[in-house]
């Protein structure tokens, strides 16, 4: 059995002021962010004590610095190294970077309705992009590291993509499902193998849970 747990990051500072931050202007989680960190990292901690899954034994984080600081709380309860991989950043804001929202609309217009396969402003990724890259991310590391329990750290965009990825949806075409992941939440895939005949391995994923964020303070 392999384990891929999917943390999203707590409230950044981008949340609350409304503001596209990547890799190159991202400011943090904000004062409630970090507690929010530290609350997923307690619960963490406490499953593994308590109900006795499988802990972690690969933390892997985008380097976005919501995603990294939130990742280092959970680091220091877990006992894990942060290994960081660009491959699970949110989707690439490109010129729209460091934009408010409100800004982004007047200059682009309302993102409703928007092309999945249309670059999200000059220079960034289209959805469908982003979706295949979290997509070929997420086998290269759980493919590297079966029967374990993996712990990502990245964005809401990331579990997203993820659905997209077991389900087997079309990146390309408009979502059929809504997504509003909470800060700080879990998100667990299980994968099991079944062996419908001495000689046939059939392997599938499970989402054992979404959007788990019965710790999560909200002030």
């Amino acid at each position: 059995m392999t384990r891929l747990l999917i943390v999203r990051h707590g409230q950044a500072i981008c949340n609350v002021e409304r503001t596209i931050e990547g890799v190159a202007t991202c400011r943090g989680l904000s004062p409630l962010g970090h507690r929010q960190a530290v609350a997923v990292a307690d619960r963490l901690r406490n499953e593994h004590l308590h109900d006795a899954p499988p802990s972690p034994t690969l933390l892997v984080a985008s380097p976005i610095r919501r995603a990294q600081e939130t990742a280092a709380a959970i680091a220091t309860q877990l006992q894990l190294d942060v290994t960081t991989d660009p491959d699970l950043e949110e989707v690439r804001p490109g010129a729209a970077e460091g934009m408010t929202w409100d800004q982004y609309t007047a200059f682009y217009g309302n993102t409703e309705g928007w092309d999945p396969a249309v670059p999200f402003a000059p220079g960034a990724e289209a959805w469908s992009d982003f979706a295949r890259r979290v997509s070929a991310a997420i086998d290269r590391i759980t493919l590297a590291n079966e029967h374990a329990t993996v712990l990502l750290v990245a964005h809401g965009g990331v579990v997203d993509a993820s659905v997209f990825h077991f389900f087997g949806l079309d990146p390309e075409t408009q979502s059929p499902i809504d997504f509003e992941t909470t800060n700080a939440s879990i998100t667990e895939w299980e994968r099991r193998t079944f062996l419908p005949t001495e000689d046939d391995a059939v392997h599938r994923w499970r989402l054992r849970r979404y959007n788990d964020a019965a710790h999560v303070p909200l002030v």
